[in-house]
């Protein structure tokens, strides 16, 4: 297949891609920085006084009183700080702040309505729904395919450009707008293959969820002393730190604290390490490491923290930010070219209709 072929699907991918490639782009680009805008949104509600210590077991109490029936998490237990819990039931989401001492209810918030939580939606769904979540996966099948054929094109001019070797056409606005989209490209590639690689297996995995929607929770009361249980996992497994609590979702289940041990990869998610327990009697039942489990789970646990940026500091996440923003000034690149070639196109077929009837009147 020739390069012009290629470049024609090239265009078309991009062209069809683009609009939603922006959207994508633009949102992903915050949600990088998605914990530091919720941080900065709470803090209010995070700090708190008259601190005597963590009663992370008064908190579950208080909240299973006050929310019964709900899938109940517990995302935040820091020292000095408010709990945070999460409440989940099939069509609603909270967000609740408890006091660390007293178990006091500090503040209840619609997680739909905070504006991280509706733009992460809206990344991978548009926030319409089932269709929107399929949408979504198709869109990165396309952006794969145009990343793809965009390295079969310049696959000549990659080095050149990476060794800084090339310079921008400046002759046309055409020529311009195709050196800056080659060069923008070509040094966010490697990121983009893993957006786009890592996204459309978390769309995959969006999609198939949304078609298959959690039964309403039936979270039986909890009398297992929490914090004894989290003071165990220091005593018996000290590489092991806990992130997050979620409670049983039925009576049938167990109590399962998620975290990090400290020779994980970077890139592995906290939600893959997990120490189970017996909410009656805070017995652990049973541990699993993400480091023993099989490739797939292994790939599966990279998945998140590899498309959001969540490893490293401010840098990793500045330079995520930037590359998401890659996606959408490629679209606009690629579209101004495209369009800045028409006019051209046109004035070639008007010289040959002109041709044509000159050679027609003679």
């Amino acid at each position: 297949m020739n390069n012009r072929k290629i470049l024609k699907y090239h265009s078309l991918a991009g062209l069809i891609a683009g609009i939603f490639l922006v959207l994508m782009g633009l949102s992903g680009a915050i949600l990088v920085f998605q914990y530091d805008i919720e941080e900065y949104q709470w803090k209010e509600y995070i700090e708190v006084e008259n601190y005597t210590g963590l009663n992370i077991d008064r908190g579950i109490r208080e909240i299973q009183k006050e929310y019964p029936g709900w899938d109940t998490r517990l995302m935040h237990f820091e020292e000095q700080e408010a709990l945070i819990f999460n409440l989940r039931k099939p069509t609603e989401r909270l967000f609740i702040f408890v006091h660390p001492s007293t178990g006091e209810i500090i503040k209840e918030i619609n997680e739909l309505t905070t504006f991280t939580r509706w733009l992460l939606k809206f990344h991978y769904s548009f926030q319409a729904g089932p269709a929107g979540r399929i949408l979504v996966f198709i869109i990165g099948i396309i952006f794969l395919f145009s990343l793809l054929t965009g390295i079969y094109l310049y696959r000549r001019s990659v080095l050149k450009t990476i060794m800084c070797s090339t310079r921008l056409n400046l002759k046309t606005r055409r020529t311009l707008y195709s050196s800056l989209h080659r060069i923008v490209g070509t040094w966010a590639l490697l990121f983009n293959l893993v957006l786009v690689v890592t996204g459309i297996f978390l769309a995959w995995t969006v999609a198939a969820s949304g078609l298959n929607p959690p039964a309403a929770p039936q979270t039986p009361a909890v009398n297992a002393p929490v914090g004894n249980l989290l003071a165990q996992i220091s005593s018996e497994y000290p590489d092991f730190t806990p992130t997050y609590i979620r409670l049983p979702l039925k009576p049938d289940a167990q109590l399962t604290v998620y975290g990090l041990f400290d020779d994980d990869a970077f890139f592995y998610s906290e939600f893959y390490n997990s120490i189970r327990a017996d909410y009656q009697s805070g017995e652990i039942t049973g541990v699993t490491r993400v480091q023993e489990a099989d490739l797939i789970t292994k790939i599966s646990s990279s998945l998140i923290p590899l498309h959001f940026g969540q490893y490293g500091g401010i840098w990793t996440k500045i330079l995520y930010c930037l590359i998401g923003l890659s996606g959408p000034f490629l679209s606009i690149t690629g579209f101004l070219i495209w369009w800045q070639g028409k006019p051209a196109k046109k004035l070639k077929q008007k010289k040959k209709i002109s041709l044509s009837l000159i050679l027609v009147t003679f």
